[in-house]
């Protein structure tokens, strides 16, 4: 019989002056964004039924348990789903700290001693429940843990996705436990006001918010359309990767920096569409894969996908102006001859122009345009 084991990250905390600081046993609560990530986690677990929620016995973390438990499941505080001691780093700004993803402060609680006494504690939950369960703790022991599951190293541990009011579900049976879902939050896309923080945190330029506001226009329509012509389409996942698929345009790779910011913000299922916006068959384990593309509306298969959509309303779209493809790529084709291998350039200028008009045609068949 297969149980979900539910690793939440506490929300965000209400650090003081706003500076973000290094904080394992520091007993700090939730700021009003933690307090709604907590109310959004109770609304997930509305729809997954728990048996009961385990917390870590800090502040945050009991916030986030109490929101999240909505009077509905019972709370229990354990103390060894505590974050890991940072020793010499504790409370510090972490601007003043210098380290890299291996370094660990060298008085604090080594990740390996910390992983033991988690693993142990959630063994010990485990024998006594028998349903799904959520286990409320911290980004930094979280993250021991996800590792050994994953078979990744312990030292490069803080590289895993772990955004605050973020969960990994962890499926359990006979066989063993295997990562279902890693770092995401409790809604699969960000709403309007999410993206204007992610746009804050990784300061886009302004004409580029604008573009990517006039990008989810366009892609929306297209949507729209779609769904009026009864084919399956998800709105909300084609307006946020359209407002974030340049969310890091000033990076020399843009889309796979993009990619990469929302898998960190703990939305995975716009990662592939980022990545895909400016090259069609570009996919996050370099296969190359093309996707499914137009759908058979009685069996659903081979429908096009929201990354097209995307695709095609990203080359449409120049600045702000709605433009045809041969005035994008005729415009664009320019900045090919400055670069320091223009016959590369050209080919895969050549090659973007082929894939956008190959969805151009696909998305006119669909919609019964010719």
């Amino acid at each position: 019989m297969m149980r979900n084991l539910y690793l939440v990250r506490h929300g965000r905390v209400d650090f003081p002056g706003g500076i973000h600081r290094c904080i394992g046993r520091t007993d700090i609560g939730l700021d009003e964004t933690g307090k709604n990530q907590a109310r959004a986690l109770a609304g997930y677990f509305k729809q997954h039924p728990l048996e009961c929620i385990f917390s870590s016995p800090l502040s945050r973390a009991v916030e986030t348990a109490t929101l999240l438990r909505d009077s509905r499941y019972p709370l229990e505080i354990e103390e060894n789903l505590v974050e890991l001691d940072m020793g010499e780093w504790e409370n510090l700004p972490l601007k003043d700290i210098k380290k890299e993803l291996e370094t660990e402060p060298v008085y604090g609680e080594k990740r390996k001693d910390g992983y033991r006494r988690f693993a142990a504690c959630i063994e010990e939950i485990l024998k006594r429940t028998s349903g799904d369960i959520a286990v409320v703790a911290h980004a930094g022991i979280n993250c021991c843990y996800l590792s050994q599951l994953l078979g990744t190293p312990l030292e490069t541990s803080r590289a895993l996705p772990q955004p605050y009011g973020g969960f990994s579900r962890i499926e359990i049976c006979d066989s063993g436990k295997e990562i279902a879902e890693l770092g995401r939050m409790a809604s699969e896309t960000p709403s309007l006001s999410e993206c204007e923080r992610i746009w804050e945190r990784y300061h886009t330029a302004e004409r580029v918010r604008s573009h990517c506001r006039a990008v989810s226009e366009l892609a929306l329509e297209y949507g729209r359309r779609l769904q009026k012509a009864g084919y399956p389409v998800d709105l909300e996942l084609i307006r946020s990767a359209a407002l974030l698929h340049d969310v890091l345009r000033q990076k020399e790779d843009h889309p796979l920096e993009g990619a990469k910011a929302v898998i960190r913000e703990g939305y995975p299922k716009l990662a592939s569409l980022i990545l895909r916006h400016h090259d069609w068959y570009r996919t996050m384990d370099g296969s190359g894969k093309e996707g499914p593309f137009l759908p058979d509306k009685a069996s659903g298969a081979g429908w096009l996908p929201e990354a097209a959509i995307l695709y095609l309303a990203d080359k449409e779209m120049l600045g702000i102006v709605r433009v045809t493809l041969e005035e994008r790529f005729s415009q664009s084709q320019r900045h090919c001859l400055k670069s320091s291998d223009v016959p590369a350039a050209l080919a895969a200028h050549k090659r973007r122009y082929q894939e956008a008009k190959s969805i151009e045609a696909r998305l006119q068949a669909c919609l019964g345009m010719r």
